[in-house]
């Protein structure tokens, strides 16, 4: 199944160190350790990002199965950057064959963008693997008023955010579904013409937008019949609490990040 491939956006509950941290610790060190893995330049860096979120990976108390499949959804995106970084210009030459070139330089630099994209994307896997979809959306908005954004500015993106991320799953399964249907129909996925694999797309992209429409619809209609209005008068079942461990994880990723850029 299509769903099967993509874990960014599932919560999966558990009991472990990862899952128990406070979820605005998590959010805020792992989104800016996903983006220090974009300034990773060289093969020790590449070396110490690898130890981290393997430490990470493994204090979550999730098999690696999970990881896996968040990195087969983007495995395409990893693979046309991996190719594209080979033809830099400059470097030693390699091998070259007419005007394809391939230089140690390019070598060097596709590999790190390619372990630059896996490790944003096993990081932020991380986050939502471990925090619920409500308790990330209340950490976003903690986080944003803690850079003085305004409450009702706050509030808004975080509930959009975490809507957007929490329907990638329920999108796939959809997705999935619709494939499904249409294979039971005749249609041809396996066409190797691009006008059939145009049409194979229009397909599924198709009813995949009239039911994403749906469903955003449904889901405004639930929010209204709930007495949603936005952030005024709301109050939170959940409390935050501020923990030592909490503390020492921040401490952690602070001296992680400092180490990546200035040794």
């Amino acid at each position: 199944m299509l769903s099967d491939n993509i874990a960014l956006g599932r919560y999966v509950e558990k009991d472990s160190f990862m899952h128990s941290l406070d979820p605005r610790v998590k959010l805020l060190g792992l989104f800016v350790l996903a983006g220090f893995a974009f300034s990773i330049n060289s093969f020790f860096d590449v070396s110490l990002m690898f130890g981290y979120t393997l430490i990470l990976m493994i204090l979550s108390g999730l098999s690696l199965a999970y990881y896996l499949k968040s990195l087969k959804s983007v495995l395409f995106i990893v693979a046309f950057a991996f190719v594209i970084q080979l033809f830099t210009r400059g470097g030693n030459t390699l091998f070259q064959i007419g005007f394809i070139r391939i230089s140690d330089l390019g070598l060097f630099n596709a590999f790190i963008i390619s372990f630059r994209i896996i490790f944003a994307v096993l990081l932020s896997s991380v986050l939502t693997l471990t925090t619920s979809p409500t308790s990330l959306a209340h950490a976003l908005e903690d986080v944003l008023r803690w850079f003085f954004i305004p409450q009702k500015f706050a509030h808004e993106v975080a509930m959009v955010m975490t809507i957007a991320i929490r329907f990638i799953p329920v999108i796939a399964n959809e997705a999935d579904r619709i494939m499904k249907a249409q294979l039971s129909r005749g249609a041809n996925f396996d066409d190797r013409k691009f006008s059939g694999k145009v049409k194979g797309a229009i397909s599924i992209i198709v009813p995949l937008l009239v039911s994403a429409l749906r469903r955003a619809e449904d889901l405004s209609i639930a929010m209204e019949a709930r007495g949603y209005n936005g952030w005024e008068g709301r109050t939170r079942f959940k409390q935050f609490k501020w923990k030592l461990k909490d503390t020492l994880f921040l401490i952690s990723f602070i001296v992680f990040c400092f180490v990546i850029i200035f040794v």
